[in-house]
């Protein structure tokens, strides 16, 4: 009777130590599979997500810029202008101009599509000198346009 349960054991134990692998060809199969998946995801991963990201990207950049030359208007007690032209669609500029200023420089493919200039006084409330408040900004991927509302300030993204 031990002896059979010493059989069964072992015979058991043969059977979980003896199993089998995976073949050479499964694996071709899984990796050949694999290359197929990526090679069609990868093309669809480069470009227009870019394009889209650069767009959005420039939009809260600006965004970002026109609340800063509204904090730096407050802090120091005097007016500030940010002025988006149209003459010059690639970038805008800060004045008075200070050497903290951001660039104010777009990224390539995003141009700037309507003219406008704020003026922040030293409370944060911004008149638009030139504009009506909305700044339009164009990419491949589209257009977005930035607003900036009267007496807060407040700048939101459409």
């Amino acid at each position: 009777m031990m002896n059979l349960r010493l059989k069964k054991f072992q015979e058991s134990k043969d059977n979980i130590l003896n199993t089998k692998g995976i073949s050479f060809i499964e694996t071709t199969i899984v990796i050949v599979i694999v290359g197929i998946l990526a090679a069609t995801a990868i093309p669809k991963i480069g470009s227009i997500p870019s394009e889209k990201a650069s767009l959005e990207g420039a939009s809260l950049m600006i965004a970002s810029d026109i609340r800063y030359t509204q904090e730096l208007a407050m802090v120091t007690g005097t007016s500030k202008r940010i002025v988006f032209s149209t003459s010059n669609p690639n970038s805008y500029t800060f004045s008075p101009s200070s050497q903290y200023d951001p660039s104010g420089r777009l990224p390539s493919g995003i141009s700037i599509s309507k003219n406008l200039t704020i003026k922040f006084n030293s409370l944060g409330e911004p008149t638009f000198e030139v504009g009506d408040g909305s700044l339009i900004i164009s990419g491949i991927e589209g257009t977005k346009t930035i607003s900036v509302e009267n007496y807060t300030g407040k700048v939101t993204l459409n």
